[in-house]
């Protein structure tokens, strides 16, 4: 149980705060690249409790800058996108991806005022057809080459869903295993039976039968990046994918899945103390044999709410969001009773105060890159990678050492 203050510490992400100061030490995932076009060249949105303007030049290049013009306070969001920058569509003053002013065309010819004139801008990177944003101090560290963005013969797509509620609580699922075989497996199907017609319900059967069954003991390991998670089903044992490779958390929001042909990143994205971008980055690899054909990358937004108001539950996804939504705005952490299964999440409260220390002493938080590696794999069970012939690719034969953290549930 963490007392008021504690609480407040893990969960408030805007800044000066010790949670946003550790944020900011990490690149955001916050659109997809598609979504900033000739009809739609700018985007605004909220990160980290700030607002702001993201854009494509007409050279292609993506800046993300505060909303308001240095002149008059003009939304820039409605700005016109220029060769060097985004133009202020009251008076014409141009800031470029840095934030400076390069052009203020009222001013006498000669005049060095645009030098003097700046609006906060932080530094922006696309990957794998995502936007990226860095809000922390320099050196800007690297982002992530990930497989996930690098494999090629793969489609992808992205979706997001805008929550409201705090992305600890949305997060702290990740590390929750048992979860899955009450609310995917018991609620999920009590309103697949309500709600969803028959074709719909065997499918959701389907998807929820693997992971539901009742767990046996679970398993936590740090890692370079983060955490592990392992369980253990009924009717396995450790040599089971499900313990002896699991799937991972990286530091400090983002889940990785897959099973089958099918891997996803889950980025629970804080947008401020009440709000949580959970942003989905999701690709399906071909089966030994398949090519697939070049296809162009798909962006969703998707609604959190249902037309009358309630969570919209009818898929897997939406019962976690449904889960989250349901503790409230932010959660009050003073007066749970936490129990065997929580393990997971216990630790991952403890490397949120740890990697806090660090930021706070000066050094780099876990999951900082300041080298670039051409690709990182990650481990992921019952999964199909690229160029593999059985599922668990490179990991296929990880026979892990004690695990750090387990319980048995019998």
């Amino acid at each position: 149980m963490l007392t008021t203050d504690m609480n407040d510490r893990l969960t408030q992400v805007g800044p000066g705060t010790p949670m946003g100061d550790l944020m900011r030490r990490y690149w955001h995932p916050i659109a997809a690249s598609l979504e900033l076009n000739e009809e739609n060249p700018t985007k605004e949105i909220r990160l980290l409790g700030e607002d702001l303007v993201l854009y494509r030049d007409a050279s292609g290049k993506v800046g993300c800058i505060e909303p308001s013009c240095a002149h008059r306070k003009a939304n820039l969001s409605y700005g016109i996108p220029e060769e060097n920058g985004l133009r202020c569509a009251y008076h014409g003053w141009i800031f470029n991806e840095t934030g400076q002013c390069v052009d203020q065309p009222s001013e006498p010819e000669g005049s060095k005022f645009k030098e003097k004139v700046r609006i906060r801008a932080y530094p922006v990177e696309e990957k794998g057809g995502v936007i990226h944003v860095y809000m922390g101090p320099d050196p800007v560290p690297v982002l992530p080459n990930w497989d996930l963005y690098q494999w090629e013969g793969v489609e992808r797509s992205t979706y997001a869903v805008m929550l409201p509620c705090n992305w600890l609580q949305c997060h702290e699922n990740s590390l929750d295993p048992v979860h899955f075989q009450w609310l995917h497996r018991y609620y999920g199907m009590w309103r697949a039976s309500k709600i969803m017609g028959e074709e719909r319900r065997e499918e959701f059967d389907r998807i929820s039968a693997a992971r539901g069954k009742a767990h046996v003991k679970i398993g936590f390991d740090r890692f370079e990046y983060g955490i592990i998670k392992r369980r253990m089903l009924e009717g396995e044992d450790e040599q089971s994918e499900w313990w002896r490779i699991g799937h991972p958390i990286l530091f400090p929001y983002t889940l990785r899945v897959g099973q089958g042909t099918w891997f996803e990143f889950q980025h629970r994205v804080p947008v401020d103390d009440t709000h949580t971008l959970h942003f989905g980055y999701t690709i399906r690899t071909p089966e030994p044999g398949e090519v697939i054909a070049p296809t162009p990358m798909r962006h969703e937004d998707r609604p959190a709410f249902f037309d009358n108001g309630r969570i919209k539950d009818d898929w897997v996804v939406g019962q976690d969001q449904l889960a989250w939504i349901i503790q409230g705005p932010r959660m009050d952490r003073s007066t749970e009773a936490l129990g065997i299964t929580d393990i997971g999440l216990i630790m991952f409260r403890n490397m949120l105060n740890e990697q806090i220390k660090v930021v706070e002493d000066g050094g780099d938080p876990v999951n900082v890159h300041r080298t670039a590696r051409e690709i990182i794999e990650l481990p992921t069970e019952f999964a199909w990678y690229p160029g593999y012939d059985r599922t668990g690719g490179p990991f296929a034969d990880l026979q892990p050492q004690p695990v750090e953290l387990e319980r048995s549930l019998l």
